[in-house]
């Protein structure tokens, strides 16, 4: 398994992306000079240990900053839930 964590402060969605995507071509290219493969299935998609990534083998989040919104974390929850997003600390997921 690996995981591949590409950020940056501001708001270049699409270079980070594409950092990403370079360094995933890098790893599959490198595996397969080594007669190895990523785990693939033509029905499913890339195959990892998360149920959730099924199919890209991609999770993608993005870090805002709300500090009047973060006084009050049952509020954060409330407006988070009405738009089935989740709100994680500043280290991300399973961060307070």
């Amino acid at each position: 398994q690996c995981r591949i964590i590409a950020m940056e402060d501001g708001g270049d969605i699409k270079g980070v992306f594409g950092r990403f995507c370079a360094l995933s071509d890098s790893i599959k290219t490198a595996s397969e000079a080594n007669g190895k493969s990523l785990m693939y299935d033509a029905k499913l998609g890339f195959l990892g240990t998360c149920p959730s990534n099924l199919g890209t083998g991609l999770r993608a989040s993005v870090m805002i900053v709300l500090p009047e919104l973060n006084k009050d974390v049952h509020k954060l929850e409330e407006i988070c839930a009405g738009f089935d997003l989740q709100p994680r600390g500043s280290s991300g997921e399973h961060s307070a």
